[in-house]
């Protein structure tokens, strides 16, 4: 019988053999390989922290790049349950009393009782009126329910602003009729044609000497006083009447005066100069440990002396020691707010320093900063071009991934290649375990015969 098993010939351990053989042939390039996708993924790792820090960076220069943002105003009343107020960077800062005479009101009116809201009132045409918009309503025979005007006068196309409803009182069914808007000019007239008059019920003219339905409220302007001079407003947000600055009206007390004060917001200004320091030095850090050396163990960073990183880092720099001809300007370097370059290359922030500048002039330090000639739209003009998607780092990003599925399909080939030497080696150890065996019993025959 024919031996198959491996190595019962020639008493070798032939899968053992096989296996050290084809490891040691496979190791050098194996080792290639390794070395190589490590280096790939350390740098990718490395490009993805750059790009990170970068965006980062990036964002904090969102709160500084336009003057509404940074100039931002801050606003205080003394008894907030009557007042609230907010202002844009349009707003001088300033100090103003506040009396609320009257609060906008929108009108409504109610029709007289009917039996139910199932109850018919009508047919031909309603004509419905807010400040001169107009809705002419067909109300169909065989949909004149007070339900069915409810429904027809909020479900119509040209509603001019008018919300129906009914409410159901002890006395019967009433349509009320209520202005969306706020203020005297949104008064709401209704006129009825044709039909067979059962509409005229309906009807309401505030100029008519008499009229069908009530009048619940009036339409009525806010009534406020500034610093003494009267101010008027259709709704209860009162805007204009200080430049910069919206008064909201929430409860009317004529007799009290109520302090609104409108002052330049430090706080936030100071925050968004302070994470423009922090990111970019987060950034510089985030440089520094990617472009590292260690002398002691010669131990090199992924990105050390990479043209593009060192090429962002000194353009930034650049930029950040440039002074800036904004004309008129308080301010024209970052030194001049309190801002220096330590010799670490990070930014080192005075805050006792950037204050007194805010101080002295809140517009300059945005000015600097946010103007089109400032330091904000020369960092973004730098880093556009290299955060794109057809900038350098994202180019890069490909051909490591590149680099990688290249390695990869080297790795599948290796394994292929590896597979094959095995088979062709366990083919020559199994001839060479046959040979043996058939030696072996070529040897114990003769020995039989000649013993």
């Amino acid at each position: 019988m024919e031996l198959t098993a491996t190595g019962l010939g020639s008493g070798l351990d032939v899968k053992g053999l096989v296996d050290q053989l084809v490891a040691a042939e496979r190791q050098p390039v194996s080792n290639r390989l390794n070395l190589r996708e490590a280096r790939a993924n350390a740098e990718l790792s490395a490009l993805g922290k750059f790009k990170s820090a970068l965006a980062s960076f990036e964002e904090s220069l969102d709160a500084l790049s336009e003057l509404e943002k940074f100039q931002q105003r801050i606003t205080s009343v003394s008894d907030d349950t009557l007042i609230t107020a907010s202002a844009d960077s349009a707003a001088v800062p300033g100090r103003y009393s506040v009396q609320v005479g009257a609060l906008a009101t929108a009108q409504k009116i109610a029709s007289g009782p009917f039996a139910s809201a199932d109850a018919a009132v009508g047919d031909g045409q309603l004509s419905i009126s807010v400040a001169g918009a107009t809705a002419n309503i067909i109300i169909d025979p065989t949909a004149n329910t007070l339900a069915d005007i409810r429904d027809a006068i909020n479900d119509s196309l040209d509603n001019p602003g008018v919300l129906a409803t009914i409410v159901n009182a002890t006395d019967g069914a009433h349509l009320v009729l209520s202005s969306a808007e706020t203020g005297a000019l949104n008064t709401i007239t209704v006129a009825a044609t044709g039909g067979d008059g059962g509409l005229d019920q309906l009807i309401y003219d505030a100029a008519a000497p008499s009229n069908p339905m009530t009048e619940l409220e009036a339409a009525a302007d806010a009534e406020v006083r500034i610093d003494g001079f009267t101010v008027r407003s259709a709704t209860n947000d009162v805007a204009g009447a200080i430049e910069g600055v919206t008064i909201n009206l929430l409860e009317a007390d004529p007799g009290e005066l109520i302090d609104l004060s409108v002052d330049f917001d430090q706080t936030a200004a100071n925050a968004a100069v302070g994470a423009f320091v922090n990111a970019y030095n987060s950034l510089i850090d985030t440089i520094k440990e990617v472009t590292a050396f260690n002398a002691e163990t010669g131990e090199a960073a992924p990105l050390l002396g990479d043209s593009v990183v060192r090429g962002v880092k000194d353009s930034l720099r650049r930029a950040l020691g440039n002074a800036f001809d904004i004309p008129g300007a308080s301010f024209r370097t970052l030194a001049d707010i309190g801002i220096t370059t330590e010799a670490s290359g990070n930014l080192e922030l005075d805050d006792t320093k950037l204050s007194e500048s805010i101080t002295a002039s809140f517009d300059g330090v945005g000015e600097l900063f946010a103007n089109a000639d400032g330091i904000v739209a020369a960092l973004q003009v730098r880093l556009e071009g290299v955060m794109s998607s057809t900038g350098p780092i994202d180019a890069r990003e490909t051909r490591l991934k590149d680099q990688l599925e290249f390695l990869g399909d080297q790795r599948t080939r290796l394994d292929e290649r590896m597979e094959r030497v095995r088979e062709r080696l366990l083919d020559q150890f199994n001839a060479m375990d046959r040979l043996v065996a058939s030696l072996q019993n070529t040897s114990a025959f003769l020995a039989r015969e000649l013993g």
